[in-house]
């Protein structure tokens, strides 16, 4: 098949059913996980390394779904995946991003210390910047960066997370849409969850002091959201377009799942939030109050002096 992927329906519902059957096997039998790598995780190595472009969307999902299935820590024998999937030239086709990313999320979920190792969290980040930058791939960006802050310490993001601000302000600055704001606030969340107020004001003013972004746009200006990913039996040849397997998806988790009482939590963080920037907010507060008083002041006695 790998020598002749002419037949997209075919080569689609093969991928399902294998995704189907490593789903049902190790739901009921959890040992089953070792001998499906061992048969598949060569053939998908095949794949990628010998560069079968048709095949690239299922060679990604397959392993993620096998990875979502494993506990912590996970084989070593999926970090030969791990460094294909790093690659620049890997999220380059539009066809493998959705994929390549849920690959992606799968090991900082299963794997987040290896990431710290051997420059692999430069390489994840510099998918997201190449991601975010482009409007029809940055909500796959966010993806990869929300479960980067979901699974790593702050001690462990601090040093990126300047470059972070810059990337995502230079988008905001040049090319804002409606989709990238939605996916700015849902980050800005999760940082202000996961890290605090603090951590959220000072990372942010230390890269952008003076500059302050709305949300808001002309009506005329604003974009849809991207439509739906078409159905693979509406694909058209063999290439580009990426296609959903069915049962190698992942249930979404909610990454704020260990706080019981939910209105205990805000009001703790606000009440941390305003007890350290209350001089702050003081002390604004009597600068600009001081600035009114001198510009009244001249406004008034400028005309009689």
């Amino acid at each position: 098949v790998c020598e002749n992927p002419k037949n997209p329906v075919f080569n689609h519902y093969m991928f399902e059913a294998v995704a189907l059957l490593i789903k049902r096997a190790c739901e009921q039998d959890p040992s089953l996980i070792s001998s499906f790598e061992t048969s598949l995780l060569p053939s998908l190595q095949m794949i990628l390394s010998t560069d079968v472009r048709e095949f690239f969307p299922y060679a990604f999902q397959l392993p993620a779904e096998l990875v979502d299935l494993n506990g912590s820590p996970i084989p070593g024998n999926y970090m030969e995946i791990f460094a294909i999937l790093l690659l620049p030239e890997s999220c380059k086709k539009s066809g493998n991003v959705p994929a390549l990313v849920r690959l992606l999320q799968a090991f900082l979920r299963k794997a987040p210390h290896e990431l710290n190792q051997q420059g692999r969290l430069s390489s994840v980040l510099g998918i997201f910047n190449t991601l975010v930058s482009s409007p029809s791939t940055d909500e796959q960006g966010f993806y990869v960066l929300n479960t980067v802050i979901e699974n790593l310490g702050y001690d462990v993001i601090s040093s990126y997370i300047s470059h972070i601000w810059v990337a995502l302000f230079k988008r905001l600055q040049y090319n804002k849409t409606v989709k990238f704001i939605k996916s700015l606030v849902v980050f800005m969340s999760l940082i202000f969850v996961k890290h605090g107020p603090e951590k959220l004001a000072t990372t942010m003013n230390a890269v952008q002091p003076d500059h302050s972004y709305t949300s808001s746009r002309p009506e005329e200006d604003r974009v849809e959201e991207d439509p739906e990913v078409p159905d693979f039996g509406e694909t058209v040849g063999c290439s580009a377009t990426f296609v959903h397997l069915y049962n190698a998806g992942r249930k979404e988790e909610d990454p704020v799942r260990d706080i019981s009482d939910p209105k205990q939590f805000w009001l703790h963080l606000w009440q941390t939030f305003l007890l350290v920037h209350l001089e702050y907010t003081r002390e604004s507060l009597m600068k600009m109050l001081n600035q009114q008083i001198k510009l009244h002041y001249f406004n008034f006695a400028a005309p009689i002096i």
